[in-house]
């Protein structure tokens, strides 16, 4: 199931403005989409200054309401094995970063293995203006792509959406699904 708008053109989604309501309705589709397809640290955004978890999905629905960012749900197909290619490649100089769990871990290297097969540059933890993501893929004439396994803070989620200009952010929330946001 993809987000709600994410079959509407953008012209289409600025005449929802005129209707607040309808805009309401709209933000609130969202949010719910939103909240069943990415899972986040806490309830609460701790580090976050003075926020909550439905204070942030709501930013991020109207981002996507208004069209500044595009979400698309990925489901793998039932006779795809995985969305990654599934060729070991060597890095050298492979840095000790690391985080989260066994899968967290394992998704990571797929993920990273996946790319280089392509050529394209992998940076573990980028610097992003809010935090880091866990993975950054950089090809020259290419759209930046970050990526974020597994849970992720809301906060600096809608942050990045809200200051980056022209790049992607992949949620792997699992093996069966990711969720793309693409700011233009």
């Amino acid at each position: 199931m993809s987000s709600p708008l994410s079959k509407l053109s953008k012209s289409k989604i600025l005449l929802l403005w005129k209707h607040w309501d309808t805009v309401e309705k709209k933000i609130k589709e969202e949010m719910i989409w939103l909240e069943r397809n990415i899972d986040t640290f806490l309830d609460k955004e701790i580090t976050a200054p003075k926020g909550c978890r439905e204070c942030f999905l709501r930013r991020i629905a109207i981002l996507v309401v208004s069209g500044k960012v595009k979400a698309t749900e990925i489901t793998k197909s039932p006779l795809l094995k995985s969305f990654w290619i599934n060729k070991k490649v060597k890095k050298n100089n492979e840095p000790k970063k690391r985080h989260g769990s066994d899968w967290h871990q394992k998704t990571m290297k797929r993920i990273e293995n996946h790319f280089l097969c392509l050529r394209y540059e992998i940076i573990r933890e980028p610097d992003l203006n809010q935090g880091r993501a866990d993975l950054g893929v950089y090809k020259k004439g290419k759209q930046d792509l970050l990526i974020e396994v597994g849970t992720i803070s809301l906060f600096k989620f809608w942050r990045n959406l809200e200051t980056m200009k022209r790049f992607t952010y992949l949620i792997v929330p699992d093996d069966n699904k990711l969720i793309e946001f693409r700011k233009n």
